[in-house]
């Protein structure tokens, strides 16, 4: 049974993390205080305008003078609208447009996970997907099961494998032909519209353990670009390792938002940081 997340999404939708990125006068700010009001819990931020929300976006200005920068917050909102990082939702609410990768970096709280894998030919007893997912429910960059598996394989293999996995672990399969499986574009194709539409909900985890080769290729190139945390798993030793782990993407792309913590101090863009497993 195919997973039915197959809308059509144009890859220039995706964030533009250069635009938040730049250093100096071009800098935003508060585009990224904006973003990271956002990231403290991953919700939809109601009250942009009122004098709470303002006064955390500005702790240093007096209160009679907050109403003064609406302007100035509505010209960051249009911003991070236009690069893609939000979604405007009603008058002065807004919401992440993607919570891969941001909220895994910035490790927001109860943020659902997802996982999308590859399964080849059976060789052990336990399938890489299961072996991953209970890997993944151990990590202490994860810790629970995901809500959501997507598996990758071709329908002999999903015949071969449909009995021998937990059923605890609920799977949507994605069957395309072994010719497609071997082909990088075509597993790019397939992969890529079900990619974001759970990057929009859900932090995204992919592994490229099984698998033909040609997809385990078009699972790194298509991570790489989008920016989503990618696994491989050591199945006879039944170890984790990270290929594109938080620590990477928060040294890539962490600087595009700045969440300030609750106590007085100096704003920060790491928060709850845990280690990440290698």
């Amino acid at each position: 049974m195919n997973i039915n997340l197959r809308r059509k999404v144009s890859e220039p939708s995706l964030p533009d993390y250069s635009a938040l990125l730049q250093k100096g006068p071009r800098s935003r700010p508060l585009a990224k205080k904006i973003l990271g009001l956002l990231l403290k819990d991953g919700k939809t931020l109601h009250g942009l305008f009122t004098k709470s929300t303002l006064k955390l976006l500005f702790p240093n200005v007096p209160e009679g003078k907050l109403k003064n920068l609406k302007s100035k917050v509505n010209s960051n909102v249009s911003l991070l609208e236009r690069y893609n990082f939000i979604e405007r939702v009603g008058r002065g609410s807004i919401k992440l447009k993607y919570r891969t990768p941001l909220c895994f970096i910035a490790n927001t709280p109860k943020i659902p996970f997802a996982y999308i894998g590859l399964l080849g030919q059976r060789k052990y007893s336990v399938s890489e997907t299961q072996t991953a997912i209970e890997l993944l429910e151990s990590d202490p960059n994860v810790g629970i099961k995901p809500e959501k598996v997507v598996v990758v394989t071709s329908q002999e293999m999903v015949g071969e494998w449909k009995n021998a996995i937990n059923p605890r672990i609920k799977i949507s399969w994605e069957t395309p032909s072994e010719e497609e499986l071997n082909d990088i574009d075509k597993v790019e194709e397939l992969i890529r519209p079900i990619m974001v539409e759970l990057m929009r909900d859900y932090i995204l985890i992919m592994d490229l353990t099984s698998g033909p080769r040609p997809a385990g290729i078009a699972f790194y190139e298509l991570a790489v670009q989008f920016k989503v945390p990618l696994i491989y798993v050591y199945e006879p030793k039944k170890r984790l390792r990270w290929l594109i782990s938080k620590e990477k993407l928060q040294e890539e792309i962490g600087g595009v938002f700045c969440i300030q913590p609750e106590e007085k101090g100096p704003p920060i863009t790491e928060i709850r940081k845990r280690p990440a497993i290698y």
